[in-house]
């Protein structure tokens, strides 16, 4: 007896000029289905597909399917969690109007009323010789004195004596230190500002304080 089969790919149209039909080339639920009927339908009846074989595949595609479920539920749980803490951002954001916060940076913003009347940074290891230099909106330095010796840790320096004569506007300030051996010593700068007003990003909520925009990620402390 002889029997004619038609090859697998011509049953399920994936001869070489063929587009596959799941999206992208990906085989999906109905595109495995259809193989498998087809894989039923033209097998050789002296030759049959082992069960072993055909629970096997069955066995790897429900492993897939459960894999991709799996990935869907936690991209949207994700999602979910993602739009929670952009609520509480907001909230947190909204609660800092009119409250003074301490965020990373080294802006200052000079309303001409003597504030900021200081400045904290923090300073590694055991510290060292600090130089302070102020720089307008230009990057231009208007000031440079020396500070002394500075401890490692958080510091606060004074600068009541430092921005005298300066216009009102947006400077920035650099804390230069050097340890006793003439090496440079990492340095945090922070900044201080009382929020006028909060402005909504696509990278989360930006508090404003005059010229100061602050993105609110960079909020280390909220003060009454």
């Amino acid at each position: 007896m002889s029997t004619t089969t038609t090859p697998l790919t011509s049953a399920m149209g994936y001869g070489p000029s063929a587009t596959p039909t799941g999206p992208g080339g990906k085989m999906g639920k109905d595109e495995f289905i259809k193989l498998l009927v087809a894989q039923l339908k033209n097998q050789d009846p002296l030759d049959p597909a082992e069960g072993q074989e055909m629970a096997a595949q069955l066995a790897q595609f429900s492993s897939v399917e459960q894999l991709m479920n799996m990935n869907a539920a936690l991209t949207a749980q994700g999602t979910a969690n993602a739009q929670l803490l952009g609520m509480f951002q907001a909230n947190a954001a909204m609660g800092a109007i009119g409250r003074s916060v301490i965020a990373v940076g080294n802006q200052l913003q000079l309303d001409g009323s003597g504030d900021p009347r200081s400045i904290t940074a923090y300073v590694g290891g055991t510290g060292g010789i600090a130089t302070l230099t102020i720089r307008d909106a230009n990057g231009k330095a208007v000031g440079t004195q020396e500070v002394g010796l500075l401890d490692g840790g958080e510091q606060t320096i004074d600068l009541s004596d430092k921005l005298t004569g300066l216009p009102a506007g947006t400077y920035t300030y650099e804390l230069a230190v050097t340890d006793l051996r003439g090496r440079t010593v990492d340095v945090q700068p922070y900044m201080s500002a009382t929020i006028d007003a909060v402005q909504m990003s696509i990278g989360g909520p930006v508090l404003l304080a005059g010229g100061l925009s602050i993105p609110f990620g960079d909020v280390i402390e909220i003060r009454k």
